[in-house]
């Protein structure tokens, strides 16, 4: 019997059309994969992401053609999670909205259209909060549009919908998106705003296979309608089939035919209904023309091409940030997490390069030892038996047990040199050696020890200069350099800005046992607005003094202590100092050649020794 059901099921599924039986008491007990599709129960994804809940601080963006129609009941009032509180909103009007959840300090952006203004397209497009956000309501094309750093969430519909994407507050990324029979799966943006759970979209289950809907009452299942009446009016006796009528399921446009399943012993008896439905909207997508057909699929394409610089969110706890730069960044650590090549992560100072070691280094072998060594830190004359140990007796003042170096605490795992530029050229010639034979040699001793180490080098040198200059050899440069990994300065990336500034707040305040504290929105503007040349570590230090010196929960713009001063305030400090810069990277690039420069950069021989005065530049021929 089992295995006859199996095999009906199977020739269900390979039905052109969707098929659902409805038994006597109003219960499914058949619906195949495309009826599954059609009616939302399982959907094509753009992306993925897990179950949950809008949290405090996350972003929240709602494009909704019609104000209380197919988003769960959406009040106006429930604007107020988002922090909006106009009174001039109401029921039926054309919204798009973006704001932080639960947060009455951060402004939210927003527009809304009364039905009689109606115009097309009913565009939104704004930076909020690092983030590139662009909302659109189509009315022409019945389609509605959510764009994410470009990364678009589109919905199409009949008469009315409402379409939420959630930017994780902590993370930076997509936590929920809308998708096609949300109704179905309570995932309205009402019952979301308040306080409601939304399923997973995983990469395999298609959406939302794992809802079993065999048994479930139709009208649990799917609202009241006239197709619903129409069904059970069927099933009554009352009313006659029916073939290739449009109905709406859900909002949803679907040609349905309808006819009953009578009882073998009284055809009188209706056992149920059989209910067979085609995607209206699919037979429309069968006229439209080549061109549009083949802009989708190139769309569809590029979108699957920056899924192949996918990574699992959870590997970077502490790495925060989800600008495009910090996301190449950390894909590019991810990859270099699977092999066992050397790295070396290069940035100023400040910007998190230890942590991205670490990160590096548990993602494969979080049980392994990984060893920090700052090459700044160690005195010249310790550098050697620092890093390789030394035996008993071998020099004045070492312990009589000898002691195991850095290579050898780091065997097995990762040894991460910070600030490697600083190594001394007699220690780089040993470092090399270690790294091309895989041993060491203890002070004092001449006997080898066979070590399995990762070298991860960071630097806030540009070692390609310092080769050149002679202060590091170019040979232990291409032995480090073999997977290179450069982490931009936070004044490149203000989109991490306001996730990094919601984690250190985190941090902060569990490390002192206190409640999390809010910025006001001044405050968080001042902040975002600043051009952080001391980077992360600058942002943790001013956020930490803001902490203690604020005694209440909502941190003021006087709580925020930034040197304002050293920021160009006009346009000629800002045309100053990038000058300043071009002319530095032309002194580098031409090896002080004056003439050269001159010549390059098309400047008169008066101008260019003024500015070389005025910028104080320094020639070393």
């Amino acid at each position: 019997m089992t295995e006859m059901k199996q095999a009906l099921e199977n020739i269900m599924d390979h039905l052109s059309k969707g098929l659902v039986y409805v038994d006597s008491n109003g219960r499914i007990q058949a619906c195949n994969q495309k009826a599954k599709t059609i009616t939302g129960i399982i959907f094509e994804q753009p992306a993925t992401h897990e179950s949950g809940q809008l949290k405090e601080g996350d972003i929240i963006i709602i494009a909704d053609n019609k104000l209380g129609e197919d988003d769960g009941e959406l009040d106006p009032a429930d604007l107020s999670w988002l922090n909006i509180h106009d009174k001039n909103i109401k029921k039926g009007d054309m919204l798009i909205g973006i704001g932080v959840y639960k947060n009455s300090e951060i402004e939210p952006i927003y527009k809304y259209l009364r039905e009689h203004q109606l115009r097309n397209p009913f565009k939104l497009d704004v930076n909020y909060l690092g983030f590139h956000i662009s909302a659109m309501i189509d009315t022409a094309n019945h389609e509605i549009s959510i764009s994410i750093n470009g990364f678009e969430f589109t919905l199409p519909y009949f008469s009315s919908i409402g379409h939420m994407v959630a930017i994780d507050g902590s993370r930076g990324h997509i936590k929920f998106f809308q998708a096609k029979g949300y109704s179905v799966r309570k995932e309205t943006i009402g019952n979301l705003l308040r306080g409601g759970s939304f399923m997973p979209k995983l990469p395999q289950s298609g959406g939302m296979d794992q809802l079993s809907v065999i048994g479930v009452q139709f009208l649990d299942l799917f609202e009241e309608s006239d197709l619903s009446r129409k069904i059970f009016r069927i099933l009554e006796g009352k009313e006659q089939p029916v073939q290739n009528v449009l109905y709406e399921i859900n909002k949803r446009l679907v040609v349905c035919t309808i006819f009953p399943s009578v009882s073998s012993t009284d055809e009188r008896e209706t056992e149920g209904v059989y209910l067979l439905i085609e995607d209206a909207s699919a037979l429309e997508e069968l006229l439209e023309d080549r061109n549009s057909l083949i802009e989708e699929i190139e769309k569809k394409h590029k979108q699957h091409l920056e899924h192949q610089k996918e990574f699992p969110e959870e590997v970077f706890q502490n790495f925060v940030g989800a600008s495009s730069k910090t996301r190449e960044t950390k894909y590019l650590a991810y990859k270099a997490a699977h092999t066992k090549f050397n790295v070396l992560i290069t940035g100023e100072s400040g910007t998190g390069k230890s942590k991205l070691a670490r990160e590096i280094h548990d993602i494969k072998n979080p049980k392994a030892p990984f060893v920090e060594v700052n090459c700044n830190a160690i005195a010249p004359t310790l550098f050697e038996s620092e890093l390789f140990g030394y035996v008993g007796g071998a020099f004045t003042g070492a312990s009589s047990s000898g002691k195991a170096g850095f290579f050898e605490a780091a065997d097995g795992g990762t040894l991460f040199l910070d600030e490697i530029g600083d190594l001394p050229l007699e220690i780089q010639v040993k470092l090399l050696h270690v790294l091309q034979n895989k041993m060491i040699y203890r002070v004092g001793s001449s006997k080898p020890v066979q070590v399995d180490v990762r070298i991860i080098a960071a630097t806030n040198k540009n070692l390609q200069e310092e080769v050149r200059k002679g202060g590091f050899r170019q040979d232990l440069f291409y032995r480090i350099n073999v997977f290179p990994i450069e982490i931009p300065p936070l004044r490149e990336r203000k989109g991490d800005l306001y996730l990094l500034i919601n984690q250190i707040m985190r941090n902060v305040c569990a490390y002192y046992g206190m409640d999390i504290k809010q910025f006001s929105g001044e405050a968080l503007r001042k902040m975002l607005s600043y051009h952080w040349p001391g980077n992360v570590r600058e942002l943790e230090n001013v956020i930490e003094r803001a902490i203690t010196l604020c005694e209440t929960n909502l941190i003021y713009p006087e709580h925020i202590s930034i040197s304002q001063e050293v920021h160009p305030k006009t346009l000629k400090e800002l045309v100053e100092r990038e000058e300043a810069r071009i002319l530095e990277n032309a002194l580098f690039a031409f090896n002080g050649d004056k003439r050269v420069m001159m010549q390059e950069l098309d400047i008169s021989k008066t101008a260019f020794y003024e500015k070389i005065k005025k910028y104080g530049l320094k020639f070393s021929r």
